[in-house]
């Protein structure tokens, strides 16, 4: 988690950019081990339209396409607690995961987190075990009734995985992504 809350302190230099799609600009940052991921995204959506997606995780499923399944372990007490994922991609095995989530009020808005866990004691065992997944979103209203979001992901699929895979995920996936939780806020 360290690493994470780091980077977010990182002069805006050290991310390349990579664009910008559906009111976001996208940016990389090579960590050696991983590509960090980050989307800057300003929306036309109130943001508790936004937060109902986000701070929802048993409806992650619903909302983003790479996610099979998505449940919630137990309860999240104080904002904390763990989720179990199942992602997926075309071509590749699935992808299993128990993560340690936590939902903060922050200056302005919301902060969610998430991280692998260290108990991967539920996860199923039919699936690649995800080799790491660190992530950041950030919620916050602007002054004319829309929303800012950011969002940070750090991402092992483990296992194997073509390359080319591995590049379209960093490209056009991660930009999906954003647009299929803009897609699912904008329809309630």
């Amino acid at each position: 988690m360290l690493p994470l809350l780091l980077s977010l302190s990182l002069p805006a230099a050290a991310w390349t950019a990579m664009g910008e799609r559906d009111g976001c600009v996208y940016s990389k940052q090579d960590e050696g081990a991983v590509i960090a991921l980050r989307a800057e995204c300003t929306w036309d959506l109130p943001a508790e339209r936004v937060r109902a997606k986000l701070a929802d995780w048993s409806v992650h499923d619903d909302v983003f396409e790479s996610v099979a399944e998505s449940r919630v372990l137990g309860s999240l007490q104080g904002g904390a607690g763990k989720v179990y994922q199942r992602h997926q991609a075309s071509g590749i095995s699935d992808r299993e995961i128990v993560m340690d989530v936590k939902e903060l009020v922050i200056d302005g808005g919301w902060r969610w987190t998430h991280s692998k866990s260290a108990d991967q004691s539920q996860v199923t065992g039919q699936h690649v075990l995800v080799g790491r997944d660190d992530g950041l979103w950030e919620l916050k209203p602007t002054a004319n009734g829309g929303s800012f979001v950011v969002y940070e992901l750090r991402y092992d699929p483990a296992g194997s995985v073509p390359g080319f895979m591995v590049k379209w995920f960093q490209g056009s996936g991660f930009r999906d992504m954003l647009l299929q939780l803009r897609t699912a806020a904008a329809a309630g």
